[in-house]
C-alpha cells in the first residue's frame, strides 16, 4: 500500500483552520507540557501559555478529527481538563518506573484523553516504556507508543494528523503501519530532523496542498 506523509512548517491553529471538519481519521499528538522545556522557538513552554494553548487547539483538533489522542500533560490539570474540555475516555499508558516522581512516589502511568470515537473498537491500555534517544528534540516520544495507538484505532489507509510534529515519531509511525500521515510543527529548526528521522522517504511541504 502506498501512504503519504507530509508536513508543513508553521502555527497549527491556522492550518488546522484550514482543514474540513471530521476530515482526519484520527489526530495523535503529544502538545507542549508547559514545564519550561526549551524547544528552540519563539513558544515559551510555560504553564500558562499551555493553557492558553489547549484552550485554542483543543476545539480545532476535536472540530476535524473523527477521534483524538492526547496526553493529559500532568495529573494536577486534569480537573482543568473536565471543567472545560472534558474526554469521553481514558487510555492508561503504562510506562513501568521512569524515575519521575509522583505525589504519592513514583509515575508510573500517564492518562491519555480521548475526544470522538476511534474507526474500530480498541483497548484503553498501552504498554510502552520510554527510551532515552537524542535526535536533537528536547522530548521525542516512542516510535511504539504512537505505533500502537494508531493501530489501535485506525486502519490502513486511513489519515492520521499531529499537529505539534516535533521530530517527526507520527510521520514514521504512520509509515510503518500504512497510515497516511500529516503533521504541523512551528519550529523551523526541526524540518531537518523530521527528514532525517524519515529517511529522506517523504516530502516536506513548503505550502499547504491537497494532492
Amino acid at each position: 500500500m502506498i501512504t503519504k506523509q507530509v508536513w508543513k512548517i508553521g502555527d497549527c491553529l491556522k492550518l488546522l483552520r484550514e482543514l474540513p471538519d471530521k476530515s482526519i481519521d484520527l489526530v495523535l499528538t503529544d502538545p507542549p507540557y508547559g514545564v519550561n522545556l526549551d524547544y528552540g522557538s519563539t513558544y515559551i513552554d510555560s504553564e500558562d501559555n499551555w493553557f492558553e494553548l489547549i484552550k485554542n487547539v483543543l476545539p480545532e483538533m476535536i472540530r476535524v478529527g473523527v477521534c483524538v489522542i492526547l496526553p493529559s500533560c500532568q495529573i494536577k490539570r486534569m480537573s482543568w481538563i473536565y471543567q472545560n474540555f472534558p474526554p469521553v475516555w481514558i487510555i492508561a499508558w503504562y510506562k513501568g518506573s521512569t524515575g519521575c516522581s509522583s505525589l504519592i512516589g513514583f509515575n508510573d502511568w500517564e492518562p491519555l484523553l480521548v475526544y470522538g470515537k476511534p474507526k474500530k473498537m480498541m483497548h484503553d491500555f498501552i504498554n510502552v516504556r520510554p527510551t532515552s534517544f537524542d535526535n536533537g528534540h528536547p522530548c521525542p516520544k516512542p516510535i511504539m507508543w504512537a505505533k500502537k495507538l494508531i493501530e489501535m484505532s485506525t486502519n490502513e489507509g486511513d489519515t492520521v494528523l499531529d499537529p505539534f510534529l516535533g521530530s517527526g515519531t507520527t510521520l514514521r509511525a504512520c509509515r510503518e503501519t500504512n497510515r497516511n500521515g500529516v503533521g504541523f510543527e512551528i519550529n523551523p529548526a526541526y524540518d531537518d530532523i523530521i527528514k532525517k528521522r524519515l529517511m529522506s522517504e517523504t516530502r516536506s511541504l513548503k505550502t499547504w496542498c491537497s494532492d
